[in-house]
């Protein structure tokens, strides 16, 4: 469906038609370009939370039958101790639940992908109405 470009009756309403029509793009295109930084930043960081799970698992698996093995009170049970706890714990926070104010709450994950939707529905749409008023106004003489 073509747009009402019959309503820009001059030149002038035709370049203060474009001219809003091109911020709102300019904004639509920065929400978009957002969008896809934080897809981008999800991703990385869920990489990279799986890399530091991994290390952390692998610590624990080592740490503990070293630790087993030493004598209590000793400075390499105390040294190898103090890793194993540190490396349980960073197990324990890279598999604890998240909480429910972040992006894995399921309303709030559900509205983002509404946001996308949006932007990457009206972005084309802009681009059509910008075009249909730039041939509309070179029909115009005034």
């Amino acid at each position: 469906m073509a747009f009402p470009v019959a309503l820009l009756p001059t030149r002038a309403h035709c370049d203060a038609t474009l001219a809003s029509l091109r911020q709102e793009k300019r904004v639509l295109d920065l929400q978009n370009q957002t969008f896809d930084l934080h897809a981008d930043q999800a991703g990385e960081r869920a990489t990279a939370r799986t890399a530091d799970l991994t290390e952390a698992q692998n610590s624990v698996t080592q740490l503990t039958p070293l630790v087993a093995g030493l004598t209590p009170g000793s400075p390499e049970y105390i040294l190898n101790n103090r890793l194993l706890v540190r490396a349980t714990r960073r197990v324990q926070d890279l598999t604890a639940p998240a909480a429910a104010s972040t992006a894995a709450d399921p309303v709030n994950a559900f509205l983002k992908a509404v946001d996308v939707r949006q932007v990457a529905v009206q972005l084309p749409e802009l681009d059509t109405a910008i075009a249909e008023v730039e041939a509309h106004k070179a029909t115009l003489t005034t």
